[in-house]
């Protein structure tokens, strides 16, 4: 660099500094934050409920009336409150969770197909009720991978019906009417429905960890379940396909089956069979148990509807369908109520 240029650079740097000599440079200062909200005080956490009576009167305390569902537009995917569930979700594993969506166009004309007249159709028609939970209802078990429907309770399998039923019928175009006691009409939603009533003589068996009634038989520990959709769908082509192939089965021990076995996963004939064949050692103690309790669990296990008549009084009815099964998806008289007519 030559003289000439190293002068300009000299005075460049000096215009430089004397432009910046009067510039406040804002000082540095730390980072603060301020709280949204005050911190709340420390609470002891509420004891969780253990027994069965306790959390079925904590779940009945939350199904208060307006807890449940809300629907909206009918799009999308909503859950399900495990607690509203007719099981109070007692016999589900923590994390157990139910979403639904509205049944489409798909769904409805396969399930317009259901026959109810004839009753050599009874088996397909069931198929039909669990192919409307397996595409409308999407299941999360925290203890297997993949959408786990089958895993529901029986028991509950109606109630998730008519919460896919209000969620496709959103503006009320279809509405159940079943008959009250005094004759009068009540339209039916899955908020009537009431939860199972478990018996006295049960309650004090409730397994909270495995979810579960556990007995103790001279000396045997007894499992008994509420039965779920996938072990009775299991049961229900065993059976069909002995049937089909005139091979002999148990005919008394399938009758218990679904209350004695928890998974229909790793189920095969053999292991099944071997099961049964376990069982035949069994004695007098260990079957008036097991029979006495299915028949308190049988009638545990009817869905019922409870509903307030004008006047404040309480009721209890079964639930019934006076227009099918079927009219839950399929609107009856259409050419009335859609064309007109």
């Amino acid at each position: 660099m030559n003289r000439k240029d190293n002068d300009a650079l000299g005075a460049y740097v000096r215009d430089v500094e004397e432009k910046t000599e009067n510039v406040d440079v804002p000082q540095r200062r730390e980072a603060t934050v301020t709280p949204v909200y005050d911190e709340a005080p420390m609470v002891e956490e509420p004891k969780k409920p253990r027994t069965i009576e306790e959390q079925m009167a904590a779940r009945r305390a939350a199904n208060i009336e307006g807890a449940g569902v809300h629907y909206r537009e009918n799009l999308g995917y909503l859950e399900i409150p495990i607690d509203s569930l007719p099981t109070g979700g007692l016999f589900y594993p923590e994390g157990f969770r139910v979403k639904i969506r509205a049944a489409r166009g798909e769904e409805i004309k396969h399930w317009s197909t259901m026959s109810e007249n004839d009753m050599s159709q009874l088996s397909r028609n069931d198929d039909i009720l669990n192919y409307m939970i397996e595409r409308c209802a999407l299941v999360e078990n925290p203890e297997y991978a993949g959408n786990c429907w089958r895993d529901l309770k029986s028991v509950d399998r109606i109630y998730i019906l008519l919460a896919i039923k209000e969620f496709t019928f959103d503006k009320g175009e279809n509405e159940l009417m079943v008959p009250g006691e005094g004759g009068e009409q009540l339209a039916v939603h899955k908020e009537m429905i009431d939860f199972i009533q478990i018996s006295d003589d049960l309650k004090k068996f409730y397994n909270n960890d495995k979810r579960c009634f556990t007995f103790n038989v001279a000396g045997q520990e007894i499992n008994m379940y509420i039965p779920s959709i996938g072990v009775n769908e299991w049961l229900k082509k065993y059976a069909i396909n002995k049937q089909n192939s005139r091979e002999s089965y148990d005919e008394d021990f399938i009758q218990f089956a679904p209350m004695l076995i928890r998974d229909y996963r790793g189920l095969t004939n053999r292991a099944y069979e071997e099961f049964a064949a376990s069982t035949r050692l069994w004695g007098v103690k260990e079957w008036s148990v097991i029979s006495h309790v299915i028949e308190l669990l049988t009638d545990t296990t009817q869905p019922k509807i409870k509903y307030q008549d004008e006047r404040g009084g309480e009721h209890e009815i079964p639930l019934t369908f006076p227009g099918g099964l079927r009219s839950l998806f399929v609107i009856p008289d259409p050419l009335r109520a859609l064309c007109g007519a």
